[in-house]
């Protein structure tokens, strides 16, 4: 396997670290991308403690199909109180909800088969992003410190996964 290419960049203290879905052409339900995940996860486990999650109904419904699409919102913590619709000239477009990040939430993530399954979420720590999937175009991880920066390039080696460091300014 060629190396998978991951674009840093690096302000303070954090270092962010993009996967471009289509630079790296796999796709979302690859093992590689899957373990780019998990390295993520694991480096920032310790931090986590919300989610947030944007979804359109229909995209959702054709992933996973109508009955299981509602399991997995409400597993997820999708419920009226908490969630908002986004509107294009009174269209639903998608909609969005944010709920503490449980253990279970939490294995959920770390063992998708497929990253795509919601189209857009996040993992944060209170207010602050550490994690974000955005449309099949990227996976993000924002590392807070070295450790987890640490962290997360050494979980890489240790599922041999090659991999090489872009950075951008």
């Amino acid at each position: 396997m060629n190396a998978i290419t991951l674009y840093t960049r690096k302000q303070g203290e954090t270092t962010s670290f993009e996967f471009n879905v289509f630079d790296n052409q796999l796709a979302t339900e690859n093992l590689a991308v899957r373990k780019v995940l998990m390295a993520m996860l694991e480096s920032v486990r310790h931090t986590l403690t919300e989610l947030e999650v944007e979804y359109n109904d229909s995209m959702l419904v054709e992933k996973v199909g109508a009955k299981k699409a509602g399991e997995l919102l409400r597993f997820l913590g999708a419920a009226k109180e908490n969630s908002q619709e986004h509107r294009s000239n009174d269209i639903v477009v998608s909609r969005s909800f944010r709920t503490a990040l449980t253990d279970e939430r939490y294995d959920y993530f770390y063992n998708l088969t497929d990253i795509a399954q919601l189209s857009h979420y996040r993992l944060k720590a209170g207010d602050e992003d550490r994690i974000v999937f955005y449309f099949t175009r990227y996976l993000q991880l924002i590392a807070p410190d070295q450790q987890s920066l640490d962290t997360f390039l050494n979980k890489l080696e240790s599922f041999s996964l090659p991999y090489k460091l872009v950075p951008i300014k």
